[in-house]
C-alpha cells in the first residue's frame, strides 16, 4: 500500500485539526473516527475486504452433523463464493437463503451424499453442505470479513538491521515484535511505502505480505514504523477524519466547522462511490444491454464511417 494513514495518524490529524489537546476530547475523537469507519465500510459493497479460507469436507466436519456442517471464520460476516474442488475441478455451490426452501432440499428420508456440492446455507456459526460430502475435499469459502476496531498505536521502537530488496523477511534490533501485529502494516521510514504483516517469527522478526521493494537494508539500521489502518482503500483513509471533526464541532456547538467538515466528508464520501463502489478501475465502459452476451464497449475504438 503506497498511501495510508495509520490509527495514530487519524486521531492525531483530528486532534490538530480541532485545535484541541484534551484528553477526554480525544477519546471522543477516536470513538468518532472508529464509526466513521463504520459507517464507510457499511456504505459500500466492500469487496476490498474479502479473505478466503479453506477446510477439507468429511474431515473437518462438526461432530455429529453427518458431515454436513462446518465451522465458519471467527470473521465471517457474509458469504461471497464457495466451491469444492475434486481432483483439479472446481465445482460452485449456490446459496440458499431461505430456511424452508432448505428444510425441503434436506427432507428426505435418506440422506443424499456426493463429492459434488450443491448447495450451501449459512445458519449460526456454520456452513451446512448439500448433499453430504462422501470423501474428503478442498472446500473453498470467500467471504466478506468483521474488522476488527482500531486500538493500537504506532509502535516504532528499536530499528531494521535486515531487510532484503525483493524481500519479506524483515529483522530487527531493539524491538519486541508480537504475534498481535500479523495483518497491521509496515514501513520503513526513509522508504515510505506500507507492507502488510503476513506472520510472527520472533520478538526481532517478522514476516512481510509482499515483498520489499525499497533499497535493501543490510549494513546499518534503519527507523520503521507499524501501524494498524482502517480496512479501507488507501485514499479513503482521511474521510474519517473529516466525520470526526464534524461530529465534534456538533457536539461543541462549533457550526461554522460542522458545516465546513460536513461538507468535505460528504464530497468525499461522493468521489469514494465513484472509484471504489464497484470491482471495476479499467477503461473499459460495459454496455448493461450486452452484459447477457458479455459485450462491452471500448472507448478507445473510435465511430468509423462517420462524416
Amino acid at each position: 500500500m503506497q498511501d495510508g494513514l495509520t490509527y495514530t495518524n487519524l486521531y492525531e490529524l483530528a486532534q490538530s485539526l480541532c485545535s484541541d489537546a484534551d484528553a477526554t476530547n480525544l477519546a471522543l475523537l477516536k470513538t468518532l473516527i472508529k464509526q466513521g469507519v463504520g459507517t464507510l465500510q457499511t456504505s459500500f459493497g466492500r469487496y476490498w475486504n474479502e479473505e478466503t479460507r479453506t477446510f477439507t469436507t468429511v474431515t473437518d466436519a462438526i461432530a455429529s452433523t453427518s458431515n454436513q456442517a462446518y465451522r465458519l471464520p471467527e470473521n465471517f460476516r457474509q458469504l461471497s463464493d464457495f466451491y469444492v474442488t475434486v481432483g483439479t475441478t472446481q465445482y460452485k455451490a449456490d446459496l440458499i437463503q431461505d430456511y424452508d426452501l432448505w428444510r425441503q432440499i434436506n427432507s428426505t428420508t435418506t440422506q443424499s451424499t456426493s463429492n459434488y456440492v450443491e448447495f450451501v446455507f449459512i445458519q449460526n456459526d456454520r456452513i451446512l453442505l448439500y448433499p453430504i460430502p462422501s470423501s474428503a475435499s478442498t472446500a473453498t469459502i470467500i467471504y466478506r470479513t468483521v474488522d476488527k476496531p482500531l486500538v493500537n498505536a504506532d509502535y516504532t521502537t528499536g530499528t531494521i538491521t535486515t531487510l532484503a530488496a525483493s524481500g519479506t523477511a524483515v529483522t530487527g534490533s531493539g524491538t519486541t515484535f508480537t504475534a498481535s501485529m500479523v495483518g497491521r502494516y509496515f514501513k520503513i521510514d526513509s522508504d515510505g511505502a506500507w507492507y502488510k504483516i503476513s506472520a510472527f517469527g520472533t520478538t526481532t522478526t517478522l514476516t512481510l505480505a509482499s515483498k520489499y521493494q525499497g533499497a535493501a537494508i543490510a549494513a546499518g539500521t534503519e527507523t520503521f514504523t507499524i501501524g494498524e489502518m482502517p480496512n479501507l482503500p488507501g485514499e479513503m483513509h482521511i474521510l474519517p477524519v473529516y466525520y470526526a471533526v464534524w461530529r465534534w464541532a456538533l457536539m461543541k456547538k462549533d457550526l461554522q466547522l460542522a458545516r465546513e467538515y460536513e461538507r468535505m466528508w460528504k464530497e468525499g464520501v461522493k468521489e469514494a462511490r465513484i472509484n471504489w463502489s464497484n470491482r471495476d478501475s479499467s477503461a473499459i465502459i460495459h454496455d448493461k444491454s450486452h452484459l447477457r452476451r458479455g459485450g462491452f464497449i471500448n472507448p478507445n475504438n473510435y465511430p468509423s464511417g462517420m462524416v
